[in-house]
């Protein structure tokens, strides 16, 4: 878990970080929160059981679990605000304590937010009551800071050891369920995965089959080189799904380069210079393979069975260089079919390598649907690669 016990709350700083709304709008950090499905969704017994117990364990009147984005901050839990059921669930930051402990990070306290030259003048004060106020980080199963569990009293207190105890174990519970869900949502998704791999199984083994037979000379020849793409491809599909091909759960280090040619390969038509590769030297390791593998075989599936190597001309350029914190990686097709335009629905490889890409990456993703060839360029962290 990210929660540690900690020594005790660090007071709330006499002004806001000069890079406080940076930390904030930071791209990863958003992205962790909107993965996580929080933001406006309805309250759950789960989460407001977890603010009652805050309000019994430390005799305070309030306690809440607040969701911070760039401009609001969104109440997942409260107990005890003024209002009951119907209080308010959620707040600009204007009326936020809370994010200060998303920005920082780390446990905040204040004994009396009256007097204190950062909070005096904060709405939450004349608005909600908050005059005392203890905040501790909530994290998205990824890591970054997305929310505060806090304790509130409408009166002066000292906070203690404990009560930083107390509400640190409180907040890790959330951090808890935040993270089965996550687990949840990526099986739901294998699964589904797996049931399109299914699917397109017989389509992908007979275009294969069928490719070859154009090219191979003898029945002999054709036996070869169509043993070699299968099993090429049952290398692909283990990189591509570690936990089932071997029992693990992630998968060992492997050169982005060599990973990239192991899964574009089993499409190329023998004896043709159909793919170009110039990455930087990155390796992988656990999550990420698994991720980009997905990404890239999903593309190179598509581009066999609609695209550039669907066509014994056709062509692929994959190419990548690191920009600051930046790894990306371009796809660019050329030689196959014509594209009249960009198409209007996404199946469903279109939106795993989205969300894949998105959700599970942080990063981004721009595809340029040229009549001459789509190019996909994918920006990824460089936290994704070992470096």
């Amino acid at each position: 878990m990210n929660m540690q016990k900690p020594s005790g709350a660090t007071p709330f700083p006499s002004q806001a970080a000069t890079d406080h709304e940076a930390r904030l709008s930071d791209h990863a950090r958003l992205s962790a929160l909107d993965a996580t499905g929080i933001m406006d969704s309805t309250p759950e017994e789960g989460f407001t059981r977890v603010a009652r117990l805050a309000t019994a364990f430390l005799g305070v009147p309030v306690g809440l679990a607040s969701f911070v984005d760039a401009d609001r901050q969104y109440f997942k839990a409260q107990c005890g605000l003024p209002g009951g059921a119907s209080a308010v669930q959620e707040t600009p930051l204007s009326h936020s304590f809370c994010q200060y402990v998303v920005s920082h990070d780390r446990a905040l306290a204040v004994s009396d937010a009256r007097d204190h030259p950062l909070l005096k003048d904060n709405l939450a004060i004349p608005d909600l009551g908050v005059v005392a106020y203890l905040g501790i980080p909530i994290h998205a199963p990824s890591g970054e800071p997305i929310g505060s569990f806090c304790a509130i009293d409408s009166q002066p207190r000292t906070w203690t050891h404990q009560d930083v105890s107390v509400l640190t174990d409180l907040a890790a519970m959330i951090e808890t369920e935040l993270q089965l869900r996550h687990e949840r949502d990526g099986m739901e998704t294998l699964a589904r995965e797996m049931n399109h791999r299914v699917k397109n199984l017989f389509s992908v083994v007979g275009g294969m089959i069928s490719m070859t037979a154009r090219s191979a000379d003898t029945p002999a020849d054709m036996a070869h080189v169509l043993k070699g793409r299968l099993s090429a491809l049952d290398i692909a599909h283990s990189m591509v799904s570690p936990a089932l091909s071997d029992g693990r759960g992630d998968a060992e280090t492997l050169d982005l380069h060599a990973l990239t040619e192991s899964l574009v390969s089993p499409h190329l038509t023998s004896g043709r210079a159909q793919l170009h590769i110039d990455l930087p030297e990155l390796r992988l390791a656990g999550r990420s393979v698994t991720d980009l593998s997905l990404v890239i075989h999903e593309l190179a599936t598509n581009a066999a069975k609609y695209g550039a190597l669907s066509h014994g001309d056709g062509r692929v350029s994959i190419t990548g260089a690191q920009q600051g914190e930046t790894v990306r990686i371009v796809w660019h097709e050329e030689g196959g079919p014509e594209i009249v335009a960009a198409p209007t629905d996404k199946g469903f490889g279109s939106k795993l390598i989205e969300a894949t890409v998105e959700r599970q990456m942080n990063g981004a993703l721009d595809s340029d649907w040229r009549s001459t060839g789509v190019v996909h360029s994918l920006g990824l962290p460089l936290s994704v690669f070992e470096v």
